[in-house]
């Protein structure tokens, strides 16, 4: 497959996981309101990022994501982020030395499920 595919791919993903994070922020402020004085009751979120060192679109998503982690800005979740490293990135004799094939097909799985 092509760069420019995996690209749109990665995009699409990256917009999906945004949507997701920003609907939990928005349900998360709202029960919050809805529940009354503050608890220390904190919810789980697992945001899964699937990055490569040979991607040029990365960083800002790999930086944007890293920030989420150390603001956690969400008072009632804990967010837990994985960066998943994929291996479609590897070519022309350079390897991510993080990515997996297993990682790679587990993004495809999120594809297929999810029909993109």
């Amino acid at each position: 497959m092509t760069r420019t595919r995996y690209g749109t791919r990665f995009v699409r993903l990256f917009a999906i996981v945004a949507t997701v994070l920003t609907l939990t922020c928005i349900f998360s402020q709202w029960r919050e309101h809805a529940a009354g004085p503050p608890n220390d009751t904190r919810y789980p979120i697992v945001l899964e990022l699937f990055t490569s060192e040979g991607c040029s679109s990365c960083p800002p998503a790999d930086k944007w994501v890293a920030s989420l982690d150390s603001r956690q800005p969400i008072s009632t979740a804990q967010i837990i982020v994985l960066s998943e490293h994929v291996d479609y990135w590897d070519h022309d004799g350079w390897k991510d030395p993080f990515s997996s094939a297993a990682l790679t097909e587990r993004q495809g799985e999120y594809e297929r499920k999810l029909g993109l």
